[in-house]
């Protein structure tokens, strides 16, 4: 593998570590917001309903109270109906938020309730003893419709504690569930640290020492890279040039052989030439040579 490509892989392998927490932290802040707000949606909406009718039926209690014993509060029957009006706009909105099981059951059984209230508060007009109507059949009903939109209010409040511990819980796994992925992206990075700058300084380590060799004189190169990479190529580069100074050396030294035969052939016959003369000098009679030259001397002169 070439380095280009590891030094690639490396750079995309710390991307993808930092890509996939981010991306995992990120689901899980987005996924506990979503969670968060649909409890914020749903359940809140439910229970600030109920709340409105229990304000709305206790003013409706409240006006039938005033209408029975207060003469003058008997023509009252616009804002009552006004009241009805705002009571079953608020119950509609419950019946559309309904979320939670057994939630549906307790809005039906409310409507029923409510419809039977509307009928009673109708007949007290004809009846002749209207404190007792009131006490013995509205209040009864009333306190029935309180106690059924309680039921819902207290139904939404524990779903949103359910829910809010749901939301603990999944906060605390995605927490572990992040906490390992993140020590096992530092721990893959801490390899990755320790071992990829020694795959490309250990080849130049090795190619350092063998070049240093080759300059001391020793052109046995032991390199032996596994992978396809530049390093290869410049192993093949290094053992080509210590081959072909191998060569070099060995002709040089063969020319220097040659030299030195040559000269030491010369000395040879230098000295043998000079053990000659010195034998012909050793055998001359230089005494007769003398007399010779003497004679010479003297005929040239009588001449």
């Amino acid at each position: 593998m070439k380095i280009k490509e590891k030094l690639t892989l490396g750079i995309v392998f710390l991307f993808i570590e930092f890509l996939v927490i981010a991306l995992f932290g990120a689901y899980s802040i987005y996924s506990i917001s979503q969670q968060s707000e649909k409890i914020m949606k749903d359940n809140n909406l439910s229970i600030q309903y109920a709340e409105n009718m229990l304000q709305t039926i206790d003013q409706i209690n409240a006006l039938q109270l005033a209408i029975l014993f207060i003469p003058s509060k008997k023509n009252h029957g616009n804002e009552l109906a006004g009241l009805y009006d705002k009571f079953e706009k608020t119950l509609r909105k419950e019946a559309d938020n309904v979320t939670e099981p057994g939630e549906k059951e307790l809005l039906q059984s409310l409507t029923g309730e409510y419809q039977s209230y509307k009928v009673s508060v109708a007949e007290i007009d004809a009846v002749k003893d209207k404190s007792a109507f009131y006490f013995q059949n509205l209040l009864s009903k009333h306190h029935s419709i309180k106690t059924k939109i309680y039921h819902i209010s207290d139904l939404n409040m524990q779903a949103i504690l359910k829910k809010n511990e749901s939301v603990n819980q999944y906060e605390r796994r995605s927490y572990v569930i992040l906490t390992i992925i993140a020590s096992i992206c530092f721990l893959l990075s801490i390899v990755f640290i320790f071992n990829f700058p020694g795959m490309i300084s250990d080849p130049i380590r090795q190619l350092s020492e063998s070049l240093k060799g080759v300059a001391e004189g020793n052109y046995d190169i032991r390199l032996d890279f596994k992978s396809n990479s530049e390093f290869k190529e410049m192993e093949g580069a290094v053992r080509t040039i210590a081959d072909l100074l191998r060569r070099y050396e060995g002709s040089q030294m063969e020319a220097a052989l040659r030299a030195r035969e040559d000269i030491a052939g010369t000395i040879e016959q230098t000295l043998e030439r000079l053990r000659a003369s010195h034998e012909q000098i050793r055998n001359l009679d230089i005494k007769r040579i003398i007399d010779d030259q003497s004679n010479l001397i003297e005929i040239l002169q009588a001449e």
